[in-house]
Order: structure tokens, then C-alpha cells, then sequence
């Protein structure tokens, strides 16, 4: 018996020529992370919208006695509490103009400004903390934030108090200078008048290995602060006079904010850092009795009777949708893709290299 007949169940299979059919190669996970993104950012926002729009919302009123009352939902979407109210926005991190990322891709100078607009033009908030955690940044970043509350002040009538936190030196400082009045802790680190450009020098290492490094230039200034070869006397020379007038800058903004003459903001104005305490006797802060005195501060510039309502720069439903989709808080999914953020300013820096 053949093998047919042995195994009546198993047939034939047919012949096949030419060659065999190519089996798809599976996809790369690479391909995967744009789809994987997208997912993310879908998600946060359909998280965003959800925690908007839902929760309480104000009930009919029978007749005119019964009003709602002081209806608050965070985020500020419903809120029929119309008492007067104090504004906070905070300053932390490094003062510059980068992109930090993200759905609107805004700079962090952007969104000061921005807040600090929002909030002057409620009338219910009579007056604004800027509450500053800051060792500074670049020279540029830091005089347009102050321009920008001196001219808010003026176009608005409304007091600004810098309240300072556990940094608030040099370019944080010099923005907290601009302001009606400053109050620090009593432990917060501040001062640091002055201004600083550094450059690294790899010369020495690169003749140890032999590596050379060719520069074309328009110009014998063009390549200033190279860091692959010795800076020229020259050179320095252009430089510290870049520096010697930012500082002079520094010290014009100081004495205007604060209403002492220069030569008095100089001798305070050596690049040294203070205690909030030793900052007040030095006349660079008005008060150290920090957030509380911040507020009892507020209360008093911005003629406010009883007990003020905190409105915080996130209390908006704008901020949170921002928050969720630009990535500046921790649930933020764009901070991932923008790794640019995190490396240090260069140039010419209002900023306290010791934080």
C-alpha cells in the first residue's frame, strides 16, 4: 500500500514555480513614536476639556433674593465671587527668550507678559504679586520684563509688589526693581548686582591631542570668545566694555525703581549677594516678612477691605489648556521634545552663577 492510501486524510499539495511569496518584514518600533505622540497629545487634551467643562454649574434662581453666592470651580470657568482680589503670577527658573516648546511654543518672557497683562486688566484684581524664584538670565530678557511692568504700571494704575523667594538675584533682582514695592523672606538669597559673559577655554586640551580647528572670518572680531584658541588682549578689552555698560544699565534701572541715587546702588553693586534682611538695610528690599507681608502689602496699595480673594496665573481655564498642551507643568507631554530648554543661557547674563 502507498502512502496514499495510507494517509487517505493528507492531499497533494500543489506545485509551485517561480519564487515564494515575501513575507512583509515587521514594522519598526521607531515608526511607532509619532503615533505614540499623537496618542499622548490626544489624550491630554481630551483630559483638559473634561476637567473645563464638567463639574458644577450655577443653579436658576427662583427669584431675586436667591442669587448664587460665591460659586467658585478652580480654574476660574464659573465664578460668581466678584470680591475684590489680589493677583499672583510666578517667576521661577532662568530669565531668557527661548522657545521652551510645546502648542504655542511661547518664551517664558512671553508668558510673564502675558499673565501680567491679563491680570491688570481685571477689574477685580486691585493689586499684583510678581513672586520671583529666579538667579537671573540674560541681559537682554531681563530689562524687557521690567520695561514691561513699568509700563503696566503706567497704563494701568495698578500696584505690582515683587515678592521674593528663595533666589531672586541679579537679573531676578533687576526685574523685581521695576516694581512698586519689594518684599523678600528673611533666608532669601538676592542682590547680585552685576553682570557676567563667560567662555570656556579648551586650548591647552586640544594640543594635547592634536586637533586642529580652522576658522574663515569676515573679520579679526568675528569668531570674539572662541573658545579653541587664547582670547586676545584686544578682545577682552571689547568685551568688558560690553560689560561695563550693561552694568551701568543695571545700576540706572535700580536707582530709578527704587528711588536711590547711583552712586548709593553701587555700593551695594559688586556682584555680592545678600539675606533678605541684609538686603533691607542695604535699601534694596522695602520688607522681610515675606508672603504674608506680601499680602497684607497688596491689600493696603490696592485699597482692599476685608479678606482678599488669591488668584493664582494658573486659576484661568486658558492657563490649565496651556498647562496640558505646551507641556509647563508636569503633566505636559511636550517638555520631552524641547531638551533645548535646559541648557544654560550665554552671553552677556544678569545672572548668579552660584545657584
Amino acid at each position: 500500500m502507498d502512502n496514499w492510501e495510507q494517509n487517505p486524510q493528507q492531499e497533494p499539495q500543489p506545485e509551485t514555480s517561480g519564487p515564494s511569496p515575501e513575507i512583509p518584514a515587521p514594522k519598526s518600533r521607531a515608526a511607532a513614536w509619532p503615533a505614540l505622540l499623537g496618542l499622548l497629545y490626544a489624550a491630554s487634551l481630551a483630559a483638559a476639556l473634561i476637567l473645563v467643562f464638567s463639574g458644577p454649574r450655577p443653579k436658576v434662581a427662583d427669584s431675586e433674593s436667591q442669587k448664587p453666592e460665591g460659586l467658585k470651580q478652580k480654574f476660574g470657568i464659573l465664578d460668581f465671587d466678584k470680591k475684590d482680589a489680589i493677583g499672583i503670577i510666578r517667576l521661577d527658573g532662568v530669565i531668557r527668550m527661548d522657545r521652551q516648546g510645546g502648542f504655542w511654543n511661547e518664551t517664558m518672557v512671553d508668558r510673564i507678559k502675558k499673565n501680567l497683562e491679563r491680570m491688570a486688566k481685571k477689574k477685580q484684581i486691585k493689586a499684583i504679586i510678581l513672586r520671583i524664584n529666579s538667579p537671573g538670565g540674560t541681559v537682554a530678557s531681563s530689562q524687557e520684563l521690567y520695561q514691561a511692568i513699568k509700563y503696566l504700571r503706567m497704563k494701568h494704575n495698578k500696584p505690582v509688589i515683587a515678592l521674593l523667594g528663595d533666589v531672586a538675584a541679579s537679573g531676578g533682582y533687576y526685574v523685581a526693581s521695576a516694581c512698586d514695592r519689594i518684599v523678600s523672606e528673611p533666608g532669601t538669597i538676592t542682590g547680585s548686582i552685576g553682570v557676567i559673559f563667560q567662555t570656556g577655554h579648551f586650548d591647552g586640551l586640544i594640543k594635547k591631542y592634536g586637533v586642529n580647528f580652522n576658522t574663515i572670518k569676515s573679520g579679526p572680531y568675528k569668531d570674539i570668545g572662541n573658545p579653541f584658541r587664547p582670547m586676545e588682549a584686544d578682545e577682552r578689552k571689547i568685551l568688558q566694555s560690553m560689560i561695563d555698560g550693561a552694568y551701568e544699565q543695571f545700576v540706572q534701572a535700580v536707582s530709578e525703581g527704587r528711588k536711590i541715587p547711583p552712586l548709593e546702588v553701587k555700593k551695594s553693586a559688586d556682584g555680592r549677594i545678600f539675606l533678605g534682611s541684609q538686603a533691607r538695610a542695604a535699601q534694596l528690599v522695602d520688607q522681610d516678612s515675606g508672603y504674608k507681608g506680601a499680602i497684607d502689602l497688596a491689600k493696603e496699595m490696592g485699597k482692599i477691605t476685608g479678606e482678599p480673594k488669591i488668584i493664582w496665573d494658573g486659576d484661568f481655564k486658558e492657563d490649565f489648556l496651556e498647562e496640558i498642551l505646551k507641556g509647563s507643568s508636569p503633566t505636559g507631554i511636550w517638555k520631552w521634545v524641547a531638551p533645548e530648554a535646559a541648557l544654560p543661557p550665554t552671553g552677556l547674563l544678569y545672572l548668579w552663577t552660584g545657584y
